[in-house]
């Protein structure tokens, strides 16, 4: 663990994770790299504990591992007793970790990981009452909860255990609630047999198994693909308990499947521009209290800043089921480690936009000492210069800007100011990148000169939103309140998510098809109404769109597994058709 970086209020320093990957391990190797001694109890000055647990569960989203294997079933076992005091900053709020924990648990099951937290309480420091970095002694059954709700193991209750001499207990009896339970389809394993999957019929001791398109309690084809069945619920447990899962060919004569196809959304690309100006650490009632009064010092609640409110509400937009397959990246102005009253704009953006980045955004956020001036003309220019991947054709590419005024470090006159920013969002649309503009901030930083930059991005950029009952409104997001600002981040979440869907691997025949959205079947739009439902949008079959709810649930829904299966009859949606 090395000291704190430069221009960061992260007291815990640099965490280095020692990793041994999946492999056929001896006892002897396991024990030889735990080592003799705990690894780090305290603070590189010594003087306080460090506890790094969102981090360390990061590592598995950053970094490649045999965890990630789509032919088994994979777990993560934590043991930990979830008091975090690494993430971020010690001005980092619990509501803001536990985001954090929710989010690490569905990115990692997206990518076949499950995560299994085990609490252990873990020793403190003497006196320790929880303030600065020192840990209590209690398990956070709030942080695991939420791990263990997200992290698709099945298991229930959170397991917990305060004695080392029952942790190995504990432990074997989490091994054998998770064996794996998904299994090559026998008919994908012999092409010659001529057996189509939907046929198949699965049973464990003469007990025929239902299948289950919810994942609960039966069985189901893996994400689609008829290559292999998974188990769930009291089937699962059976095949555990060592009893005889058997597959065979069906004698029903129901049977009308041919083909499954999971649907994939085009994927969409967001690059974060967030203001780091002075300004930024006022707060938000007009009082000095939230500078000079640290938090878990009183037992009062203490104001925030509109750092902090910009920190929360974009965090709250980062993990929100609408965000699920959103590739996010950031890029402060000005750039992270810029020198106090500074106008520096990095040449790229601390975090190219990419999957799972979402965890190490909240902690470079919650990180970050905003000191420096307002470059907005600089960094719109910069990005727009070199988009990257937002530019890229399969791609829907965004930049949502978040200032609290207009620029104070171009030097030049307010026209000229208005025309660089408007040609430089007219340069990211032509590239086929929209730009949103968020203000937030004191009533100080609310002027004419800024509104003109912030409707001239706008309105090149291709997101202006007007309104002909009130055309006073501002035609970017201009919020008043933390809650303003939470619900113009998941307004503009809602613009960028898309219903359309383009299929491949397509069988010849798509005569009968049903889409199914978590295991629910969303009915065929038969009439093109587009109100509800789903339709072809194409002739030759190869692209689908939801309407209405059909859609909402889409966007809102925290898992989205759609997938299609062709041959047999549509549902309809309801009415005369």
């Amino acid at each position: 663990m090395n000291a704190p970086g430069a221009g960061t209020n992260n007291i815990c320093g640099e965490i280095h994770n020692r990793v041994l990957d999946i492999g056929n391990h001896t006892e002897q190797q396991l024990i030889g790299f735990l080592g003799d001694a705990p690894p780090g109890p305290a603070s590189p000055s010594g003087r306080y504990e460090v506890s790094p647990v969102i981090e360390p569960i990061n590592y598995f989203l950053t970094n490649a591992t045999k965890l990630t294997d789509p032919s088994r079933t994979n777990y993560l076992l934590l043991i930990t007793d979830g008091n975090d005091n690494c993430f971020g900053s010690f001005f980092t709020t619990k509501s803001d970790k536990l985001l954090a924990y929710q989010k690490l648990a569905v990115e990692l099951a997206k990518i076949n990981i499950r995560t299994v937290p085990i609490g252990f309480d873990a020793a403190s420091m003497p006196n320790s009452t929880g303030m600065f970095g020192s840990v209590p002694p209690n398990t956070d059954l709030d942080v695991l909860g939420a791990l263990l709700k997200y992290g698709g193991s099945g298991i229930k209750d959170v397991p917990k255990v305060d004695d080392p001499t029952k942790l190995a207990e504990v432990v074997s009896k989490v091994g054998q609630s998770v064996r794996s339970c998904r299994f090559a389809d026998p008919a994908a394993l012999d092409p010659t047999a001529n057996v189509n999957p939907f046929e198949l019929s699965f049973s464990i001791n003469g007990v025929t198994l239902a299948r289950d398109r919810h994942n609960l309690n039966g069985w189901n084809f893996v994400n689609g693909s008829t290559n292999q069945v998974e188990l769930f619920g009291q089937g699962c447990q059976a095949v555990q308990s060592g009893q005889l899962l058997k597959a065979t060919k069906s004698c029903s004569t129901d049977i009308c499947g041919t083909a499954a196809v999971k649907v994939e959304t085009k994927p969409r690309s967001v690059l974060l521009l967030l203001d780091g100006s002075a300004s930024r650490i006022e707060c938000v009632d007009g009082s000095v209290d939230c500078v000079l009064t640290l938090p878990n010092t009183t037992g009062t609640e203490r104001p925030l800043t509109f750092w902090e409110v910009v920190q929360h509400s974009v965090g709250i937009s980062l993990t929100a089921p609408i965000n699920d397959d959103v590739d996010f990246g950031l890029q402060f102005f000005p750039s992270k480690n810029a020198r106090a009253f500074a106008c520096d704009v990095g040449t790229g953006p601390e975090i190219p936009a990419a999957p799972g980045t979402e965890i190490t955004i909240m902690r470079q956020m919650f990180q970050k000492i905003p000191l420096g001036l307002s470059p907005v003309v600089q960094i719109l220019e910069s990005v727009a210069a070199a988009p990257g991947k937002l530019a890229d054709p399969s791609v829907l590419g965004a930049v949502v800007l978040l200032s609290d005024g207009g620029d104070n470090c171009a030097g030049e006159e307010a026209p000229q100011l208005v025309a660089r920013l408007g040609a430089a969002a007219k340069k990211l649309l032509d590239a086929g990148v929209k730009t949103y503009a968020v203000r937030y901030g004191s009533e100080a930083g609310r002027t004419p000169e800024g509104e003109a930059q912030l409707r001239a991005v706008v309105t090149n950029g291709g997101t202006a939103v007007t309104d002909p009952a009130d055309p006073n409104r501002k035609p970017y997001l201009d919020a008043t309140s933390a809650d303003e600002l939470a619900a113009g981040l998941a307004a503009i979440s809602d613009r960028l998510a898309t219903c359309t869907f383009t299929l491949t691997g397509l069988p010849k025949e798509k005569d009968n098809a049903n889409l199914f959205l978590n295991g629910e079947t969303l009915p065929f739009d038969k009439l093109g109404k587009k109100q509800d439902g789903w339709n072809w949008v194409d002739a030759e079959r190869t692209t689908i769109e939801l309407y209405g709810n059909s859609c909402t649930a889409f966007k809102t829904n925290r898992r989205t597994s759609v997938v299609v299966e062709f041959g047999c009859p549509p549902v309809v949606v309801d009415g005369p058709q």
